[in-house]
């Protein structure tokens, strides 16, 4: 019998990336996207090449999701960026893929707080002023003390719980998306010359700055969100007949490339023969019973929320979302993931075939080792699903008016553990 599952008013909300067609002219960086290239908040100022290095085979990765996030009450403009090489066998290793959050101040914001605080300075002035006239009065003997208030005002605040995902900059009402009528980022100076560059990079502490030009790219994709609906179905027990079948397929699969090694197995290479599981994975199932209401869904979204996961949660998996954030030391906290039906919309196994050496023959198969097999039949990541962690204070590193890239927690949940 089954049951009827209904989502209640106190149930935070959860948003779905849809699919929503091809991206034409990929440069807008207020959008919600899959693949294309990286919009950054300051082009002037982009990170360094280290953030979208593979720490495995330290080749350039793929940008597979880009989306602009500000959370409610928070004066920065704010970006999340998800990399992932697509090389096969640099999947289940760390370092295979990658994410960054990047700040930066609302310039409007910026110019209103300074003006603020030019008043209450000169404020504190007079006071100063009259309070030494006043001692001057009276004799040396009166002691008013220092009235000025050395405080910087509210930048480090921690934000509410909200967020802006998949909204446009002229439909959020956050104070960080009230942005002038010029476009952001959009200079009124004069360029800065390459030296001046260098410096402003070199201060921030990035070396070596990504090359966009450089960077391989999948074609881009719009995303629409919606709200996740989940009072309109009725839970069906999943017949997961079809993905034993395809277990049974990869077993007997792994055993013809053993044979073809000439009785050699795979042993002491990280992505070997699965260790295949004795039952289907009870997270597998909730996971496909909950993902049937919104096949097509391609990111899940809800800052603070609850993530729904591929499978059980290893040790180290588990160690790593509850361990602080390591700028600040605030707590982590679930953003958003990402979803399998990305590798069906972006072209990963085609990308992945075109920089892969030929395929050997049969012949060629029975004399070589299993790691040649494997990169020649390079067919591009894989995951189930990725989990993002985030600081929970939200926190800016470097000057208030600088941009900033942190380093954020992916955890990457595969088919077969």
């Amino acid at each position: 019998m089954s049951k009827k599952n209904k989502q209640t008013k106190n149930e935070p909300c959860v948003l779905l990336g849809i699919p929503d067609g091809d991206i034409e002219a990929d440069n807008d960086v207020y959008v919600t996207k899959l693949g294309g290239l990286p919009i950054w908040l300051e082009p002037s100022k982009p990170p360094s090449s280290k953030v979208c290095q593979c720490r495995i085979c330290h080749k350039p990765m793929y940008l597979i999701f880009q989306s602009y996030v500000p959370l409610q009450g928070s004066p920065y403009h704010r970006v999340l960026y998800v990399w992932a090489c697509n090389r096969r066998s640099c999947m289940r290793k760390d370092g295979s893929f990658s994410v960054i959050r990047s700040h930066i101040i609302d310039k409007d914001y910026l110019k209103a707080q300074r003006q603020k605080e030019e008043e209450n300075r000169k404020k504190e002035e007079k006071k100063k002023a009259a309070a030494a006239k006043q001692q001057q009065a009276f004799g040396n003997g009166f002691q008013l003390g220092d009235l000025w208030d050395n405080s910087s005002g509210s930048f480090g605040s921690t934000p509410s719980l909200g967020n802006g995902f998949g909204m446009k900059k002229s439909l959020t009402t956050t104070a960080a998306s009230a942005v002038a009528s010029t476009a952001f980022g959009a200079s009124t100076e004069k360029d800065t010359n390459q030296a001046d560059l260098v410096k402003q990079l070199n201060e921030l502490g990035i070396e070596d700055p990504v090359d966009v030009a450089n960077l391989p790219q999948f074609p881009g994709q719009y995303l629409y969100i919606d709200e996740e609906q989940t009072d309109t179905y009725e839970s069906m027990t999943i017949d997961l007949s079809r993905y034993k079948e395809y277990l049974d397929m990869e077993k007997d699969m792994l055993m013809d490339i053993d044979a073809g090694n000439s009785g050699e197995t795979w042993q002491g290479e990280t992505y070997e023969k699965q260790h295949l599981p004795k039952g289907v994975d009870k997270q597998f199932k909730k996971f496909t019973e909950r993902v049937e209401c919104a096949p097509s869904q391609c990111v899940r979204y809800e800052f603070n929320g609850q993530p729904l996961f591929y499978s059980a949660l290893r040790p180290q998996d588990q160690q790593r979302m509850t361990s602080p954030c390591k700028y600040c030391k605030a707590p982590r906290v679930f953003e958003f993931q990402l979803m399998p039906n990305i590798l069906s919309i972006l072209p990963t196994t085609e990308f992945a075939s075109k920089e892969s050496a030929a395929k050997p023959n049969d012949g060629q198969i029975k004399h070589a080792d299993a790691k040649t097999v494997l990169d020649s039949w390079n067919v591009g990541m894989e995951f189930g699903t990725i989990l993002v962690f985030v600081c929970q204070k939200d926190c800016h590193q470097g000057a208030i008016d600088d941009v900033s890239y942190m380093e954020e927690t992916a955890i990457v949940q595969y088919e077969v553990d």
